[in-house]
């Protein structure tokens, strides 16, 4: 979606310019160049135009060879390093005339700025430092959420993200919160994070979805409607699909339990009570459990609960984040390079 399809949804549900250039800001952030102190954004409508001027904090009518454009100007702020401007330009003079005469009917009497003014009323010296500490700061903030996408792309079938980030609760801005993550997948999974407060993270996990969430957080129509999977649909829904994945054939299913046998003689046994309470253990040819992710929630990992037992045949085996989400359907790439790397200690 284009940031301007983004901020017309906005205005369309809410009717916010502010609301609107919060959503905008998500991705525009992503595209900040060192070399401009301001980020331009055409819009199509005045109805939407007249919305963001209402709201912005400097409205005004900017002219340079010939061409002039009404704008609805945000300003920089401690959080953000660069001013955003939404506008519709026009070079014939009687439409910009009637453009004019539109928006003082609405309220706004429209100062015309010329070039060589424009650079002191938005405030553009030091910008360029402003984006230097932007993006130091940037790197710290989401440094949490760069590794575990780093893992999850490792080890899942996530190749694409995006962090939302914000100094505290991304509603209410408290300081103690954690890191929420919501992965939609197909066929490439897509991870989004952002940080929410413990009260705000009840409310987001009440919903169908976290990403229905963040939609009516930033009063957006939800982008797919998206129906929860009960523990047995997806356990049906995985048992169709995995043994093919994984070379497999099945052996028993028993409740929220399967068991699958590859070739070499080597068993996975899947528990799958819910994303938040699963298991996938990996047995020899003897019988003996070699191997196990699960989310269980009892080991200091970076990126826990879930995690991945190396070697179970060692009384102190190796413990490590394993990634995974707790869906066979993403998790399929972390758990068949554990059954192949088993398969290769057996036959050395």
């Amino acid at each position: 979606m284009k940031i301007r399809e983004i901020v017309e949804e906005t205005l369309r549900d809410s009717g916010s310019g502010k609301s609107a250039d919060t959503c905008a800001k998500s991705i525009l952030c992503n595209l900040i160049k060192e070399n401009e102190p301001f980020q331009a954004i055409e819009l199509k409508s005045l109805e939407h135009l007249l919305l963001m001027m209402k709201e912005s904090t400097f409205p005004h009518v900017y002219g340079e060879g010939g061409v002039f454009y009404f704008s609805a100007y945000y300003f920089h702020d401690g959080r953000y390093p660069v001013g955003r401007n939404y506008f519709i330009r026009e070079a014939d003079l009687l439409k910009i005339a009637r453009l004019h005469a539109y928006f003082k009917s609405n309220g706004l009497e429209l100062p015309i700025i010329p070039p060589n003014q424009l650079g002191k009323k938005i405030s553009q010296d030091g910008f360029e430092a402003r984006i230097r500490e932007f993006r130091q700061r940037q790197s710290r903030e989401t440094e949490m959420f760069k590794d575990l996408f780093e893992g999850r792309s490792q080890s899942t079938s996530v190749e694409k993200s995006m962090f939302l980030n914000s100094p505290g609760c991304l509603v209410c801005g408290d300081n103690n919160f954690r890191m929420m993550c919501y992965t939609l997948s197909a066929t490439k999974g897509f991870m989004v994070g952002f940080n929410l407060c413990d009260n705000h993270m009840e409310v987001a996990i009440s919903e169908n979805s976290l990403l229905e969430y963040l939609a009516k957080l930033f009063k957006q129509p939800p982008p797919f409607q998206l129906v929860p999977l009960k523990a047995k649909e997806h356990f049906e829904l995985v048992l169709s699909w995995l043994p093919k994945e994984l070379g497999c054939k099945v052996e028993k299913t028993n409740a929220n339990t399967m068991t699958l046998v590859r070739p070499s003689g080597l068993k996975g046994i899947f528990r799958l009570d819910s994303p938040g309470n699963y298991a996938y253990m990996i047995f020899g040819s003897d019988g003996k459990e070699v191997a196990r992710i699960d989310s269980a929630d009892h080991h200091n990992v970076n990126f826990g609960p879930d995690h991945l037992h190396v070697d179970l045949t060692k009384k102190k085996g190796k413990i490590e984040s394993s990634f995974t989400i707790g869906s066979p359907l993403i998790d399929t790439k972390k758990i068949l390079e554990l059954i192949e790397l088993k398969e290769a200690e057996f036959e050395s």
